[in-house]
């Protein structure tokens, strides 16, 4: 899940894999990313608060098997009460603790809760007489690669990733029926052949589904265009929007986030995935493209100073090369002076 995550109702938050382990395995990390997703989003506070609690309803449903009709019924039933509860409005940031100050917040939650039981006393008494069993849900593993370095992961079927820098990697601690991974920025991906166990990626609007391949995803989340190139194998992409492509070795798809579109081709596999062996290569991208690359692979901030501006498209190769010696081949063909200090790339007119 990126920043972008941006439900529609509680039950949204509810298939999220992330959001259930915050519930039930807190952390350190996930309470400070729930906290930069809130601060994101404030609009959304009241519906994460009813969906904690439409978690625990879930919760019970999954122990005691309880039939979907019920299940539905009850959770309408809490929407319905929550809904009426204007206290909602005035939510503290702090979601993990509670002050006086929102104590009256608190009371109309208690007293859904006690509505909760109710419901759940009564089904109890007069459903379920067989003994109850726990769905076992497996741990998310997050892994972060931040600016300026690029990492190797191990999933639990043994297939490798390599992350490449400013990039996030979300994947269950075991696979069960489906291998589902999720990704923020780019990754290489060699993936073990499970005929039986399609392998899955979904980074922001796109899902890449595989059996067992070695490809490329490039999707950075404020990226303007996403891709998918294959080196070996068949891969299947989807958009949000059910535009589909199938891709064979030496194919790649280009999706456009602004217009949607999804279009195939070859590709310069250097330009795509030679970050690998440490190639940045430029092939007529934008200034805006080539800066967030140096961005993520240096570990700079980049600045423009007031009257710089570049029009046109930018080419170059370089190989396990210093950012200075980047910037002094792209200084002579774009005419401009630079300087770096405290972590900051500072591009300037001559």
């Amino acid at each position: 899940m990126s920043m972008s995550f941006d439900p529609k109702n509680e039950a949204d938050f509810l298939k999220h894999p992330l959001f259930i382990k915050w519930l039930s395995h807190s952390n350190a990390e996930l309470d400070s990313y729930w906290q930069h997703w809130l601060e994101k989003h404030p609009e959304k506070k009241e519906m994460l608060v009813r969906a904690k609690d439409l978690a625990k309803s879930l919760s019970w449903k999954e122990q005691h098997q309880m039939p979907q009709e019920d299940f539905s019924r009850i959770k309408d039933n809490l929407l319905h009460y929550h809904v009426k509860q204007e206290q909602y409005k005035e939510i503290d940031n702090s979601h993990f603790r509670y002050p006086n100050r929102v104590v009256k917040w608190w009371l109309p939650m208690a007293a859904a809760l006690v509505v909760m039981g109710f419901f759940l006393l009564s089904y109890y008494e007069i459903g379920q007489t067989g003994a109850s069993e726990e769905v076992p849900v497996a741990d998310w593993v997050v892994r972060k690669v931040p600016k300026g370095m690029k990492k190797v992961f191990r999933l639990p079927d043994g297939s490798q990733v390599t992350v490449n820098s400013d990039s996030e990697i979300r994947f269950p601690s075991s696979f069960g029926e489906e291998r589902t991974v999720e990704l923020d920025g780019q990754a290489f991906f060699e993936v073990v052949k499970n005929p039986e166990k399609p392998f899955t990626v979904q980074s922001g609007q796109l899902k890449t589904t595989v059996l067992g391949t070695s490809f490329d995803i490039g999707a950075y989340p404020e990226d303007d265009g996403f891709h998918v190139a294959v080196v070996t194998g068949k891969v299947e992409v989807a958009t949000e929007n059910g535009v589909s492509a199938t891709l064979l070795p030496d194919e790649a798809t280009f999706f456009d986030v602004r217009d949607l579109s999804l279009t195939k081709g070859t590709y310069d596999y250097d330009q795509l995935i030679g970050w690998k062996e440490r190639i940045l290569k430029f092939r007529e991208e934008s200034y805006k493209q080539v800066f967030d690359r140096l961005s993520r692979w240096y570990n700079v901030d980049v600045e423009l100073a007031a009257g710089v501006e570049f029009t046109g498209k930018y080419s170059g190769e370089f190989k396990n090369e210093s950012l200075e010696n980047v910037l002094k081949g792209m200084e002579y063909s774009l005419n401009f002076d630079y300087e770096i200090k405290n972590g900051k790339l500072i591009i300037s007119n001559k």
